[in-house]
C-alpha cells in the first residue's frame, strides 16, 4: 500500500511549486496588482459609496479569482500526460490484422468451396438436397 503524505510533505511540495511555477507567480502578481488598485479606489471614500462602486467590486473579484487560480495550481499535482495515441494505434493494428485474416479465410472458402461442393444423394428422394 502506498504511503500517504503528511501535512509537512504537502507544505514542502506547495512551497517548491510556489518557487518554481511561473504561472503561480503571474497569478499572485495579478492578484496583488488588482488589490492595490482596489485599495486606491476605496481609500478616502465613505463606506457606502465604496460598497456600491462597480469598478471596485470588479477589481476585488479579479484579485480573488487570481488567488483561487494560484491556490489551485499549488494544490494539484500535475497529472502525467495520457498516452492514448499508442492505444489507438495498437487497437487499429489488431483490428486491421483481424480484418485481413477474416478476408483471407472467406476468400479461401469461396474459391475452394465452389470446386469441392459435391451433392450427396438424399436419403429421401422427394426432398431437395441442401448445397453448401
Amino acid at each position: 500500500m502506498a504511503r500517504t503524505k503528511s501535512k509537512s510533505d504537502h507544505a514542502k511540495i506547495a512551497a517548491q511549486r510556489l518557487l518554481e511555477d511561473k504561472e503561480v507567480h503571474k497569478q499572485l502578481q495579478l492578484a496583488v496588482t488588482r488589490m492595490r488598485e482596489a485599495w486606491g479606489r476605496a481609500s478616502g471614500r465613505p463606506a457606502s459609496k465604496a460598497a456600491s462602486d462597480k469598478k471596485l467590486y470588479s477589481k476585488v473579484r479579479e484579485a480573488a479569482t487570481s488567488l483561487a487560480a494560484a491556490g489551485g495550481r499549488l494544490r494539484k499535482e500535475p497529472e502525467p500526460p495520457k498516452r492514448t495515441g499508442r492505444k489507438v494505434v495498437a487497437a487499429a493494428a489488431v483490428a486491421g490484422g483481424t480484418a485481413i485474416a477474416v478476408k483471407k479465410v472467406r476468400d479461401n472458402q469461396s474459391t475452394n468451396g465452389a470446386d469441392s461442393v459435391v451433392a450427396t444423394p438424399a436419403a429421401y428422394p422427394d426432398r431437395p438436397v441442401p448445397v453448401g
